[in-house]
């Protein structure tokens, strides 16, 4: 065979499986097309026939190297089909496949699938003819075998991206004129159905693709009965919202174990400074208790003996400290180094496909070691920047996203407290997870801020300060974190992206919405989570912290305000969301009207409270809003409000509060009746009517006959 052409084609072949080590199927299958051009005596002058072809699969690279920013999508598929059809023309043979599988890839890149799904199954059935000849070589049909299987892959991926693509333009819309919101003209029984789809394509389920399935299912589970028989779900259990809160709850779980399988298997590509796992010190390691028991240091405390709603005095409350671990994604799930394969999940709801380094481990089954070559790095929410990664070449000389060792050039940290865990940036999560665990923690915080160190290695982890109400608590409870001039210590590190532009005092440790970390010790407050809702929700619970941890919280803001202990005139609050993308209530401007006549007839103030915009000049600063907010939340006799982060502000609520949350009937929306009972609080559910969308509805309306609960306060 020619060497220039032989050479020529692997090179395009690298380029055209840019994460793929088998490129010898394509040329044994370009090598034989050539013979039998030589053998047929059909062409004279092969070479030229070879320059031209290889001409316009260099075009079809190309294109598929462009920016696709800066190129219209039609554009781009209107040069790569000139270039396809030149190249089908230079070099009329059934055999090759380059043209139509580069020209797929390109297909896929400007999200015109169909057309990519036929050319792929082109490229599948020539790359196959050698597979149907007689006396084959066996080494030849190995070699053509993992070619189809390497085109099928590909076929899979662009199948998985184009039903994918159906879920992203259902949140596009919902974003662009609703801010996120989800209107009544639109459902989540819509995606889900494409998500069902997705998750037959390849031979496990994609992880992202479970967690996006529990995550619609949930938001379905209060859909009204006539809605859910339109679906025709079939049996009795499947139209049981219990029922489906425990499908919801497992398929969480499912998504974390296959997401931990292609995280061990990353472990063997040396991600992330990774090593091969060991036979010990492997596994998915869920809740307080499996933590305590793999930490090097486990300190436990008490638990108040007093029982509560779905709490019994078994559940775990520690600090856990652990030796050489990561700490990775937004969520900062903790997981071990090197040969270590721990992963330590807080509980169910982490979505680990977007916390930790994975392949594509779901794809393959019985893979070999030369099988997993044929596996990607796993690029969450498609950043680049992942992990500190960027777009680099393998050791096969492939395009791949290439993440570091943490520890490289001496990063990393000595030791660190760690106060963020899942969505530590939502205001409930902050409140009920991130300051227990200062609170528990305050004492080894302040040894460290004393520290006069320049570049830290002793180091607190908190939630980006762009959060104005972080900024706002650890100015309340850790004044020791800013210097005289309101600079943030060194010691503090933010965790997470800037959420907008213009930076800010302090560190941030990564402006990747993917950040990672080395630590050589890590301290954190850990426990065990109810399993069931609070009664009468039963049911799988969500994100509950235990009473004792809430109390203390509780107590120890308390002390760090001025209590309003003087005032003692009655006063109704109302938590409005008329300015959120999310859950505004229809009928507030009513609901509005008859507060004011209860607030007149029980001599009370009818206070509206809402969350003002953080660009709004007229907003006070960090410290003074929380202050506010704490003592208007204590001073309360009634707070009302539809469920959502406002009504966090009950954390701050004295005894005997009477708390109204008009709210949705399903076990995964317990958290204010639970915050309520664990601080002897006076809880009043008023049911939202039925609706699909629950927690991302845009609009809520109450049911009227609710309103009878009214007049009890």
């Amino acid at each position: 065979m020619n060497s220039f052409m032989s050479g020529a084609i692997l090179a395009i072949i690298c380029q055209l499986f840019v994460h793929s080590s088998v490129p010898s199927p394509l040329v044994y299958a370009r090598e034989d097309a050539f013979n039998q051009q030589h053998a047929a005596g059909t062409s004279e002058n092969v070479d030229q026939m070879v320059n031209e072809y290889m001409a316009h699969l260099e075009t079809l690279v190309q294109l598929l190297h462009a920016d696709r920013q800066t190129q219209k999508g039609t554009d781009i598929i209107a040069r790569g089909r000139e270039a396809f059809n030149k190249a089908l023309a230079a070099f009329p043979d059934e055999t090759v496949v380059h043209a139509h599988a580069l020209f797929a890839k390109l297909c896929v890149k400007a999200g015109v699938y169909d057309e990519a799904t036929s050319l792929f199954d082109e490229a599948i059935r020539r790359a196959s003819l050698p597979l149907e000849a007689e006396n084959s070589d066996p080494s030849t049909l190995a070699d053509t075998q993992s070619l189809v299987d390497q085109l099928y892959l590909e076929r899979s991926r662009s199948h998985h991206q184009y039903i994918g693509s159906n879920v992203l333009q259902w949140h596009a819309a919902n974003d662009q004129g609703y801010k996120g919101g989800i209107p009544p003209e639109t459902s989540p029984w819509y995606p889900l159905s494409y998500v069902e789809l997705q998750l037959g394509i390849f031979p496990f389920p994609h992880p992202q693709t479970l967690f996006e399935k529990a995550t619609l299912i949930t938001l379905t589970l209060d859909s009204p009965e006539e809605e859910i028989q339109q679906m025709e779900l079939g049996d009795e259990e499947a139209v049981n919202a219990t029922s489906r809160a425990w499908e919801a709850y497992e398929t969480y779980q499912e998504s974390q174990s296959v997401a931990f399988v292609a995280y061990s298997h990353g472990k063997k590509r040396y991600l992330a400074g990774g090593q091969p796992c060991g036979d010990e010190d492997y596994g998915l390691v869920v809740g307080g208790t499996a933590w305590s028991k793999h930490a090097w240091k486990s300190s436990s405390f008490s638990y108040d003996k007093t029982k509560d709603a779905g709490q019994s005095d078994d559940l775990y409350m520690g600090i856990i400290t652990f030796q050489n671990v990561l700490i990775s994604g937004r969520d900062a799930v903790i997981s071990g180094y090197q040969g270590n394969c721990n992963v330590f999940a807080r509980h169910s709801y982490v979505n680990l496909s977007n916390n930790i380094p994975l392949v594509t481990a779901w794809e393959i089954t019985d893979a070999t070691i030369e099988d997993t070559q044929m596996w990607m790095t796993y690029i969450p929410e498609g950043d680049t920047t992942s992990f500190g990664g960027s777009v680099g070449k393998d050791s096969n000389g492939n395009d791949a996203l290439l993440i570091p060792n943490p520890r490289s050039n001496n990063a990393g940290f000595d030791s660190a407290i760690l106060l963020c865990g899942y969505a530590s940036d939502n205001y409930f999560h902050f409140i009920t997870e991130v300051l227990p665990s200062l609170v528990v923690m305050r004492n080894r915080i302040k040894d460290i801020l004393k520290q006069q160190q320049t570049g830290a290695k002793d180091v607190v982890v908190v939630p980006n300060l762009q959060n104005e109400f972080v900024e706002g608590f650890l100015r309340l409870l850790l004044p020791e974190a800013f210097d005289d001039k309101g600079k943030l210590s060194p010691h503090i590190v933010q965790w997470g992206p800037w959420k907008k532009s213009g930076g800010g005092s302090g560190s941030t440790y990564s402006s990747s919405t993917h950040p990672i970390a080395y630590t050589k010790r890590l301290a954190t407050v850990m426990w065990d989570q109810p399993k069931v809702a609070p009664s009468p929700l039963n049911g799988p619970a969500h994100c509950l912290t235990p009473k004792p941890l809430i109390r203390a919280m509780q107590r120890v803001v308390l002390k760090s305000v001025d209590s309003p202990t003087s005032d003692m005139s009655k006063r109704i609050i109302y938590c409005s969301r008329s300015s959120s993308s999310t859950r505004k209530l229809a009928e507030e401007e009513e609901l509005l009207s008859r507060l004011r006549a209860i607030a007149s007839k029980e001599g009370a103030e009818l206070v509206v409270f809402e969350k003002q915009a953080a660009m709004d000049a007229t907003a006070p600063s960090p410290l003074a809003a929380v202050i506010d907010a704490i003592q208007l939340f204590q001073s309360a006799t009634v707070v009302v409000g539809v469920h959502g982060a406002s009504l966090a502000n009950i954390a701050f609520s004295r005894i005997g509060t009477t708390i109204v949350e008009l709210g949705f009937g399903i076990p995964q929306a317990g958290h204010y009746l639970h915050l309520a009972k664990s601080l002897e609080l006076n809880y009043v559910g008023i049911r939202l009517t039925p609706n699909s969308r629950s927690f991302g509805a845009t609009e809520v309306s109450y049911q009227k006959e609710e309103l009878t609960k009214l007049q009890m306060l």
